[in-house]
């Protein structure tokens, strides 16, 4: 069951918020974003701007490691699993190095600029490398003792790929005290050998005279340090003989779709994950043993500590669990792969709710454990960008212009309304008698479907340009419609007429949303500011800046059930709340998406609040409101 804590007694004050991370849904699919940890217990992935720390036994148990300021692009575990290092894209392009056993931030290392493409741990954990883009161009190297820098050159080949192999050899194959690492980056690899105390670094070209040109994705070790295994665009994986500095003349073909991913095992052998969802496993002598088929492309494999089984994450966002031996699959966890569009939960009920997908999904989540209890997947349409949840059945409308009805629980097509809007179906809302349902298109149009026999009721046309959001009163007689136009109408149904109209000054509104007691509307939109009004009163009785910089623009506005808090989410990433009262006190701001929130709905008991975002990502909040 979800965590209870005693509500408290007043609105404090920010620093003191109602609010905190309980649960999130969502990966980034990666190469190589996903990796067991050595303690056998506990699993992590990108999602977003965070490293996300599961068990395997408590779907409840998650960490959230939060450092970056946009989308991580590498993720890498040092090999006993006392690091985690992870790297970010964007304007402060930042490596991190987490402490795992604390959860907390142990270096930030801001040398690279507009990306970090690769991060990777030395096998004692004393080093970490780090590799920059095309504009940065760096290839750093640090010392894990101090978060210093050891070295520091240019990246050859704009490498972005790179693996520690232990440390050099001499010519009776003694170790020396000088680290190997090799880098890749396109079809060229380069074999590294550096000298921490001098900080030197001397490079030499792996030679490919003679081999098949490939284009390297992904590259590891053998786990005695002789062979460097290279994947590749083609399907197939390469090796490079370690002391000889030279590539393999013929390539030994794994899957179609490109290796993605590549482990090697404690007896030699090698796991490959490829693009087409292909697991295929190799002994020693590199002769196929076993082949595994999962739903989508592999993006990254990691063995559990003993071997006896791999973690893998695929391209449309689920994770599973496989036999060592590749004998079965078990699923962990779905996730959306692709930006969040809408969620909403059924009237009455808490336990669960629904999101809407650009992955062309609808999926219902169980707010106990989290999971997906039940996945529609529409082929041949366009994508979804509203959502009304019932215990019974879903509605959702498209950009395809249709109203679509699927089964909650068993996620089977119900009934279609084609040509339901000619600029797409932008917003939606069921009534509460589950009579008919309102929806607003691109072109402005306001429409109410009856439900039984889905039959055009009412078409209302005051609006200019798209209707961004609807809102229905208790009564099923009234509805408030807000549209790019900059108002935002109070409608009578049954009259099919408007009662009243608001406009604001400046820019579009985005959404709306109704007071506990129906007579207050808070709305948001390209005026970056929260705004209160009162429908018998032609203008807002107050407003609040989002930002102190005026550059955070609400794309969603919610009212708790008690009337308590308005909440918002926006471009800024950010989840506020206020207090509903006089002044519009805030009272919470919170940092969980790496993209713009697009949607967020208060549990009907008020004890969770979630929010989607472009991210793909979707956060479950832990409110304590009186």
């Amino acid at each position: 069951p979800r965590r209870e804590r005693q509500p408290i007694k007043r609105m404090p004050p920010v620093e003191d918020a109602p609010i905190e991370l309980e649960h999130a849904i969502g990966i980034s699919t990666i190469r190589g974003g996903l990796h067991y940890h050595p303690n056998g217990r506990e699993y992590m992935y990108a999602a977003g701007a965070s490293i996300i720390v599961c068990n395997f036994d408590d779907p409840h148990d998650q960490s959230f490691l939060r450092g970056h300021d946009d989308s991580v692009v590498c993720v890498a575990l040092s090999p006993r699993g006392t690091y985690v290092a992870s790297g970010q894209s964007g304007e402060n392009a930042d490596a991190i190095v987490w402490d795992y056993n604390t959860k907390s931030l142990k270096f930030r290392l801001a040398e690279h600029d507009h990306a970090v493409e690769a991060v990777a741990f030395s096998h004692d954990e004393l080093l970490l490398c780090t590799l920059g883009g095309r504009d940065d161009g760096k290839l750093i190297v640090w010392d894990m003792s101090n978060g210093y820098i050891v070295t520091v050159v240019a990246n050859p080949n704009c490498a972005s790929i790179v693996c520690w192999g232990g440390f050099v050899r001499d010519v009776k194959r003694r170790d020396t005290d000088k680290y190997l690492f090799a880098t890749a980056g396109g079809t060229k690899a380069t074999m590294w050998s550096l000298d921490p105390y001098e900080g030197s670094l001397e490079s030499e070209r792996i030679t490919t005279e003679g081999a098949t040109v490939r284009s390297i994705t992904t590259m590891v070790f053998s786990e005695d340090y002789t062979t460097i295994y290279c994947g590749t665009t083609s399907g197939d994986f390469t090796t490079i003989n370690v002391r000889q500095n030279k590539m393999a003349f013929k390539p030994i073909y794994a899957n179609g779709g490109g290796v993605e991913a590549l482990l090697t095992t404690q007896k030699g052998g090698v796991v490959t994950g490829g693009g087409d969802g292909t697991v295929t496993a190799f002994d020693a002598r590199l002769e196929e043993l076993a082949k595994l088929k999962l739903p989508a492309g592999v993006v990254a494999l990691s063995f559990a500590p003993d071997g006896s089984e791999i973690v893998a994450a695929i391209r449309n966002g689920a994770i599973y669990r496989l036999r060592g031996d590749l004998s079965r699959a078990l699923l962990v966890c779905e996730n959306h792969a692709h930006p969040v569009r809408a969620c909403s939960y059924a009237r009455e009920s808490s336990d669960r709710f629904a999101t809407a997908s650009t992955d062309k999904t609808l999926r219902v989540w169980d707010a106990n454990d989290y999971k997906a209890s039940a996945t529609v997947l529409v082929r041949d349409a366009g994508e979804p960008t509203c959502i009304v949840y019932t215990l019974d059945f879903l509605i959702s409308g498209w950009t395809d212009g249709r109203i679509r009805a699927h089964d909650a629980e068993k996620g089977g097509p119900l009934w279609l309304i084609d040509h339901a809007h000619r600029g797409g179906v932008t917003a939606l809302q069921l009534a509460s008698n589950q009579r008919f349902v309102m929806t607003g298109g691109g072109e402005g149009d306001v429409r109410v479907w009856e439900l039984r026999s889905r039959e055009l009721v009412s078409h209302l046309k005051e609006h200019r340009a798209k209707v961004t959001g609807l809102t229905l009163y208790a009564d099923d007689m009234h509805a408030l419609s807000c549209s790019r136009d900059r108002s935002f109408l109070c409608w009578e149904l049954r009259e099919e007429k408007r009662v009243t109209s608001h406009t604001q000054r400046m820019g579009g509104i985005n959404a709306v949303a109704l007071s506990r007691d129906q007579t207050r509307v808070f709305s948001v939109g390209q005026e970056k500011r929260l705004t209160k009004w009162d429908l018998r009163d032609p203008n807002y009785l107050e407003c609040v800046p989002l930002s102190s910089d005026n550059t955070d623009e609400a794309t969603c506005v919610a009212v708790s059930h008690n009337g308590q808090v308005v909440a918002t989410g926006g471009s800024k990433k950010m989840l506020k709340l206020f207090d509903s009262g006089e002044g519009l006190t805030r009272v919470a701001e919170v940092v969980g998406h790496s993209g713009a929130i697009n949607d967020l709905v208060f549990s009907p008991d008020d004890k969770q609040l979630v929010t989607v975002g472009e991210d793909g990502a979707i956060l479950v909040w832990n409110l304590y409101l009186e």
